[in-house]
């Protein structure tokens, strides 16, 4: 026999032996939380609410429900940077297992950050040498990820204009961006290129190239 079989039979037994007695078994609507870094978080069971601190890893609500009674944990509000949502065991109804698990996840926002270049056009043909892309090597810190702009990647060619994207930053940590390599017939400088992500995406970075 499977155990959540065992545990349908044990907590109707129980169920039965309270109504013997003249009463009904008492369930506490409770959890687990995963990857909770932030305040915030509000859990909610109909009316029945909850603020959850941050860094927590379990959770009972307020008030415990009676056998047989449906219950649906949401969430109510989310902690900063972060979006929580049940996982598994949210709703049902109260003895249909020994005790109620609801698990909580929660998972931090990340944006991406980047900008636009300009003035980073091809190397010119010459002769038998045909035109070849520059590339300009953008890194975001020591551990946030680098990208290679090129001039192939241009919307507009004759200001030698596009955009560029690094990889995405965690909502509320501080970026900053600098050139690792260029080509050594140009001379680019970047502004815009350092900040805190606050809950949208950072594209106000500038990659300005002009000739040496």
């Amino acid at each position: 026999m499977k155990f959540s079989t065992l545990s349908a039979v044990a907590a109707l037994m129980l169920a039965a032996a309270l109504s013997a007695c003249g009463g009904k078994a008492q369930f506490a609507v409770q959890g687990t939380i995963e990857g909770l870094n932030n305040s915030g978080l509000v859990l909610a069971n109909g009316s029945d609410t909850l603020p959850v601190p941050s860094g927590a890893t379990s959770f009972t609500m307020p008030r415990q429900i009676s056998y047989g009674t449906d219950y649906n944990v949401t969430v109510l509000a989310n902690p900063a940077h972060q979006n929580c949502a049940p996982i598994a065991g949210a709703s049902g109804s109260a003895g249909h297992t020994v005790s109620i698990a609801v698990a909580i996840r929660c998972i931090q926002n990340s944006y991406a950050v980047g900008g636009y270049f300009t003035g980073l056009f091809p190397t010119p043909a010459t002769g038998t040498t045909a035109a070849a892309p520059r590339v300009v090597v953008l890194l975001n810190g020591s551990t946030g990820g680098q990208v290679s702009v090129s001039s192939a990647n241009a919307n507009d060619t004759v200001l030698g204009k596009g955009e560029f994207q690094l990889p995405a930053v965690a909502d509320g940590a501080a970026y900053g961006v600098t050139i690792l390599s260029q080509p050594a017939d140009i001379n680019c400088t970047l502004a815009n290129n350092t900040g805190v992500v606050n809950g949208v995406i950072v594209s106000n970075m500038i990659l300005n190239c002009t000739p040496k």
